[in-house]
C-alpha cells in the first residue's frame, strides 16, 4: 500500500481501536487527528508506536497535569507559563520553576500521552484523518508508547460496557483462536483474558461464552473484542444454513451489479486522467477497510476496478446469514459513494452526472430491473 498520503473517515463506537491497529499493521508514520464534540486529539505515530500527542482540552495540558499530580504548585505553574509566554521553551520553564526534575517531567509527559490516547476509547462518534509524514511540531523529547499496549489499556479502561455490544451485537457470532506465532504472539494478557481465550473453541457462540464465563456476558464482550483487535481471535467462517439464490436478491447478484458500477467508474476515470485513477480509487477502499472490516478485510481493487467477489463472500461467511445482505449492501453503497465523490472532486459534477446516467441506462436494460 504505497503512496497513502491521507486516510479519513467517521468514528463509531470503539473504531479508534480499528484505526490504530490498521495503521500499526501498515507501519505508517504520521499524524492521526481525531475530532469529536468540539475536541481534537492528535497522535503522532512512528514504527508502531505513539511518540507524541496533542489535545485541545484544557485538562490535557502538561502544566495542569503536573499541578494535579502534586509535582508543582499552582504558583510554580503560573510562573512557568509566564516564562513560556515570553519565549522560553515550556519544558525548560517548568524545570526552572523549581521542584521538578527532567525525569519527573518525562514521566508526566508519558502519563499524559497515555491518558490522551486511552480517552479516545470512550468516543462514540466523530471524524478522523491520518496525514502520512507529519511530524511533531516542536523539538520536545518524544515519548515511546507501543500502539498494541495502548490498545490493551484503552479497551480495558472503557467504562461504558454498552460500547462493546454496539460493536459485537450478535450472540450467534463464532470466533476461533489464532495460533501463537508471529508478531502478536507476545501480547501480554491478564489472567481473566487468558481464561476467556481458553473458552473460545471454534464452536461456542459469543452468547454461549458469555453465559459460561465467570465474568458475565458484558465483560466477556469486552475481552472478546480485545482478543480480536490484538490478533488472538478471528471470526470463524461458517457454511450457511441456507444457500442464497444466485439472483439479484442474493449475494452473487448484488456483487455482480456493484462490480459493474465500480468497473464503469474505473474505466471512465482511466480514460480521463490515466493511471492515477487506480491510486485514487484504491484509497477509497483502504479508507473503508477500517470502518467495515467484516466486509473489506484484505480487499483490494483488481486491474479493472472491481472488488474480489470471492474474498467478500469469504468475509461475509463469518456473519449470521440474516446479516450478510444488509452488511454487503451497506458497505458497497459506501464504497460506490466514495468513488463517485473522487470522480466529482477530480473531474467535476458534470462528469459524475454522465456516469450516473450510464448506471441508469444499464439498470434499465437488465431483466426484472428493480431497486437493490
Amino acid at each position: 500500500m504505497d503512496g497513502v498520503a491521507e486516510i479519513r473517515g467517521r468514528l463509531k463506537a470503539l473504531s479508534c481501536a480499528d484505526v490504530l491497529e490498521f495503521l500499526r499493521v501498515l507501519n505508517r508514520a504520521g499524524l492521526l487527528s481525531l475530532t469529536s464534540a468540539g475536541a481534537t486529539i492528535g497522535l503522532y505515530l512512528r514504527g508502531g508506536r505513539v511518540v507524541h500527542a496533542t489535545s485541545t482540552r484544557v485538562t490535557d495540558r502538561i502544566s495542569e497535569c503536573l499541578v494535579q499530580a502534586g509535582l508543582i504548585t499552582r504558583e510554580q505553574c503560573g510562573e512557568a507559563m509566564r516564562r513560556a509566554a515570553g519565549g522560553e521553551k515550556l519544558g525548560r520553564a517548568l524545570l526552572g520553576s523549581g521542584g521538578l526534575t527532567p525525569r519527573g517531567l518525562m514521566e508526566a509527559r508519558q502519563r499524559l500521552v497515555r491518558g490522551i490516547a486511552t480517552s479516545l476509547f470512550e468516543w462514540e462518534e466523530g471524524e478522523f484523518v491520518f496525514l502520512e509524514g507529519e511530524a511533531p511540531p516542536d523539538a520536545e523529547v518524544e515519548v515511546d508508547l507501543s500502539i498494541t499496549e495502548l490498545l490493551l489499556e484503552g479497551i480495558r479502561s472503557v467504562r461504558d460496557l454498552a460500547l462493546f455490544r454496539k460493536r459485537m451485537p450478535f450472540d450467534d457470532w463464532v470466533f476461533e483462536r489464532i495460533p501463537r506465532d508471529g508478531p502478536q504472539a507476545e501480547v501480554g494478557l491478564e489472567a481473566h483474558e487468558a481464561y476467556l481465550l481458553r473458552l473460545v473453541d471454534g464452536t461456542r457462540s459469543v452468547g454461549q461464552i458469555g453465559a459460561l464465563s465467570e465474568f458475565g456476558p458484558e465483560e466477556s464482550l469486552r475481552t472478546l473484542f480485545l482478543l480480536f483487535v490484538v490478533g488472538r481471535l478471528k471470526m470463524k467462517a461458517r457454511v450457511s444454513e441456507e444457500v442464497e439464490a444466485d439472483t439479484v436478491d442474493g449475494v452473487d447478484g448484488i456483487l455482480r451489479r456493484y462490480n459493474g458500477m465500480f468497473g464503469m467508474v474505473y474505466q471512465y476515470l482511466m480514460k480521463e486522467v490515466g493511471p492515477i485513477s487506480e491510486h485514487l480509487l484504491s484509497r477509497s477502499l483502504r479508507e473503508l477497510s477500517a470502518a467495515h472490516p467484516a466486509l473489506f478485510h484484505r480487499a483490494s481493487l483488481g486491474g479493472d476496478g472491481t472488488v474480489d467477489a470471492g474474498l467478500l463472500r469469504e468475509n461475509l461467511s463469518a456473519l449470521a446469514s440474516r446479516r450478510r445482505r444488509e452488511t454487503l449492501i451497506h458497505g458497497l453503497n459506501e464504497l460506490l459513494y466514495s468513488e463517485l465523490l473522487v470522480l466529482r472532486k477530480t473531474l467535476g459534477p458534470d462528469h459524475e452526472g454522465r456516469v450516473l446516467r450510464a448506471f441508469r441506462e444499464v439498470r434499465l436494460r437488465e431483466p426484472g430491473a428493480g431497486g437493490v
